[in-house]
């Protein structure tokens, strides 16, 4: 079961509680990440509404394409993940490439490249 919004706020809250003790301690600008699965579409659009501004939106591609919404200041990263399936419409399939290949050798050089 998921947690509920304001669960995962009084969790952030703990935590930006604990680092505040370290005052003026240096310390590496944190990433927060929000990743979504299938089916969870109103869940990643109620976050994207309040997420805090600029937000850079990139469409990765790869064997996992998602759409990604990233918040960046000097001391925080954030982003937030979706399959792109899950917010966006297909309009044309993958398919295979096809290939045309001319030959590179003459008709007496293919011949011969059995007899290697």
């Amino acid at each position: 079961m998921n947690p509920k919004a304001n669960e995962v706020a009084t969790e952030l809250r703990k935590l930006a509680d604990c680092i505040e003790k370290l005052g003026d301690a240096e310390t590496i600008r944190p990433f927060v990440y929000f990743g979504y699965a299938e089916n969870r579409k109103e869940c990643f659009i109620a976050l994207a509404k309040v997420l805090p501004r600029p937000l850079v939106k990139n469409y990765e591609d790869g064997p996992y394409p998602d759409l990604k919404l990233e918040y960046k200041s000097d001391n925080l990263s954030l982003a937030a993940a979706i399959p792109r399936s899950e917010v966006c419409k297909i309009v044309e399939p993958a398919r295979p490439a096809k290939y045309h290949c001319p030959s590179i050798f003459t008709t007496d050089e293919e011949a011969a490249l059995g007899e290697f």
